[in-house]
């Protein structure tokens, strides 16, 4: 190799170099100036990542988008107060709950100014047992994409006298949604009469059509606050 191919090569091997140094410095500054994505479950923290980064671009490396999900309503507030209290306290925090129990969400005045509270779903759908309007994670849904989703389940698949047209008659939209396919499933006599509600997120996210307004409107917050705090890599 002459010397001239040599200061070439080694020109080369330094630009890669410093290319992977920025990868992996940028990788780490996004984790360090992460976004958290707070959820209220395991349904929703698999569904929304599929909703969110395979069908409306929201890379969560890129955007340093940490999800985690709080584990049922009940703990909303005491993660609120804990997240106060770490280091991370200054990162934009986005929390998402049901709309149906509005007494269990911390109040916005509690919330510091980097924290977000996202209705799931955004507008009222179905009248809820306490007579107020609301909904859960599948009425954010429309209905014809939860009864498909159900019937895409393992437990009706397996079970063929179960017959989607006859969840249709039986089902009413402005009624919660989950609770009618149990309802159904007990009175045609099933043993298991409990769909896996992860099961019915996934393929909620995977295969609704059109994408509810309410998860546009959470990746456009996403984008929204990434834009006003961008990663700033750290060598």
């Amino acid at each position: 190799m002459s010397d001239r191919d040599s200061i070439e090569y080694d020109a080369v091997c330094d630009a890669i170099a410093a290319e992977q140094a920025y990868d992996i410095a940028s990788k780490k500054s996004a984790i360090e100036q992460c976004i958290y994505l707070f959820v209220e479950g395991k349904s929703e923290e698999q569904a929304f990542r599929i909703l969110l980064e395979e069908r409306l671009g929201i890379n969560f490396e890129q955007f340093g988008l940490i999800i985690a999900n709080y584990n049922g309503i009940g703990n909303l507030n005491h993660v609120v107060r804990l997240m106060n209290k770490t280091l991370s306290y200054e990162r934009p925090m986005i929390f998402t709950f049901d709309d149906d129990t509005p007494n269990k969400v911390p109040k916005t005045s509690h919330l510091p100014a980097n924290a977000h509270l996202i209705k799931i779903p955004q507008f009222p759908v179905v009248n809820l047992p306490n007579g107020q309007r609301g909904g859960s994670f599948e009425e954010s849904f429309t209905p014809n994409d939860f009864v498909e989703a159900c019937f895409k389940t393992a437990l009706l698949k397996g079970s063929p006298n179960i017959k989607k047209a006859d969840f249709r008659t039986f089902f009413d939209p402005k009624q919660p949604f989950y609770a009618q396919i149990v309802k159904f499933l007990q009175a045609k006599g099933l043993s298991s009469y409990a769909p896996s509600k992860v099961e019915i997120a996934v393929h909620l996210a995977t295969s609704c059509d059109p994408i509810p307004s309410t998860y546009t409107a959470l990746a456009d917050l996403i984008r929204q606050i990434r834009k006003k705090h961008p990663i700033q890599v750290k060598m």
